[in-house]
């Protein structure tokens, strides 16, 4: 099974390629070709870099999509109520938002 960061930055260096007119490299990239690429080696460690934020903020969507969060209709008993954006702040700070708790 394929490493799906290095799928993603393959798709990324060759969006670079096919940008600056080379889809010859573009295709290479797509088929697995090229992995020792420095284009390739910047899309990996952007990708890697950034997977902590973006896990940070795919937790904090699932917080507010979860529909208990947001209670049945009595608002002072609901998460959402109490919340008041503490989740997302967190989540845009850089906060681990599993430590927090509502109130």
């Amino acid at each position: 099974m394929s490493n799906p960061t290095l799928v993603k930055a393959r798709q990324v260096a060759a969006a670079h390629f096919q940008d600056a007119g080379r889809d010859d490299l573009a295709r290479m990239i797509l088929a697995g070709d090229l992995d020792d690429l420095p284009e390739l080696a910047i899309a990996s460690r952007a990708l890697r870099d950034l997977a902590p934020m973006i896990e940070r903020f795919e937790r904090a969507l699932a917080a507010y999509a979860d529909e208990d969060f947001w209670g049945d209709g009595e608002c002072y008993s609901a998460l959402a109520f109490h919340d008041q954006g503490k989740i997302a702040r967190a989540a845009l700070s850089g906060e681990d938002i599993l430590v927090y708790t509502a109130g």
